[in-house]
């Protein structure tokens, strides 16, 4: 009899012990993602833990009108990959004098905005991002669009913007600013209605071009030449030079250019040019020095005036028709005169 009492009790521990480690071999090691209001927590659990407990080993709280995916109280399956917590909240929408109260769970700002009655459009919408989660107690005001000129590389676009400074516009509208560029407001500057912002591409370039240089005319007279002749001793010639110039271009036009450099590739050669000065009357002068001397003689000089004696046509070589004359006068000074 006492070995058959022990025999039962044996066999009862025996099955206590197999159900004990069924039980615990049941339970399931899993990853489970947790979501809540765009944070994101990953932790491992069990099969046999509730939502509940896997939140609490996230150390994540719930209030007591938030709720969850799956159901708090359900239990995690093999198949859990994420829990979605979606908070409670109770929010303002403004929309000029009207406001509105409204009560979500899990919503964003665009359910709040739907949900007070008012439509996003492109001059209208609210001054939060529309897939915002709401937070309780928050205020949502619907902002209306200000209307400005834009003008970038040259084209003008009118555009509705929400932005409140230069500075966001062009950030908005994806236009990215290079150290020369220039924009005509202050990059701080608040916008407003019917504003103009001009934004101006500026780039310099280093450009090479090769200029004439302008030869110059000596003049050299001569006694073994007749008054009034002359000639080329020495043909002149232009000389080259390279110029290079920093050119400022705004919009792609060009608006200034600044010399930097310069350098002599040819050098020009001067022109020479012999003018007689040999008096043609000086051999008779001994012969009609008293008659002559006392009406024509005296009337030139005693005027105090001078007179023209030679003038030497000097034409451009390129053939253009233009030239100059070189005039010399009774009292040996000389000019030239273009034609």
């Amino acid at each position: 009899m006492m070995k058959n009492s022990i025999k039962i009790i044996c066999l009862a521990l025996i099955m206590c012990l197999a159900v004990c480690g069924l039980t615990a071999c049941g339970a399931k090691d899993i990853k489970v993602t947790v979501k809540d209001m765009g944070a994101t927590t990953e932790i491992d659990a069990k099969t046999d833990m509730t939502v509940t407990d896997a939140l609490a080993k996230a150390n994540i709280t719930l209030g007591e009108k938030d709720e969850t995916e799956p159901e708090k109280s359900s239990k995690l399956k093999e198949d859990t990959k994420e829990i979605i917590v979606k908070r409670y909240a109770e929010v303002t929408v403004v929309n000029g004098s009207e406001k509105k109260q409204v009560s979500l769970v899990g919503g964003t700002v665009a359910d709040a905005v739907k949900e007070a009655g008012y439509t996003v459009t492109d001059e209208i919408k609210p001054d939060a991002p529309l897939t915002d989660y709401l937070k309780n107690g928050m205020t949502i005001n619907m902002v209306k669009g200000v209307k400005v000129s834009l003008t970038v590389d040259g084209k003008t676009t009118e555009v509705t913007t929400f932005m409140t400074t230069v500075e966001a516009l062009l950030k908005e509208q994806n236009i990215t600013l290079s150290t020369d560029d220039t924009v005509n407001a202050d990059l701080t500057a608040k916008i407003t209605e019917g504003m103009s912002i001009t934004v101006s591409r500026v780039t310099y370039k280093e450009e090479t071009a090769t200029e004439k240089i302008d030869y110059e005319i000596e003049q050299k007279t001569s006694d073994s030449m007749a008054e009034g002749t002359s000639e080329i001793a020495q043909q002149g010639a232009e000389g080259e030079k390279t110029v290079t110039y920093k050119v400022k271009y705004v919009d792609g036009k060009e608006e200034s250019r600044e010399k930097i450099k310069e350098e002599v590739t040819k050098e020009p050669v001067k022109q020479i040019v012999t003018v007689g000065t040999k008096s043609s009357s000086g051999s008779d002068s001994g012969s009609g020095s008293d008659s002559g001397s006392g009406s024509d003689g005296g009337s030139a000089s005693g005027s105090g005036g001078r007179t023209e004696v030679s003038r030497v046509d000097m034409p451009d070589c390129d053939g253009s028709g233009h030239g100059y004359y070189i005039v010399t006068y009774s009292d040996d000074s000389t000019e030239f005169v273009d034609y």
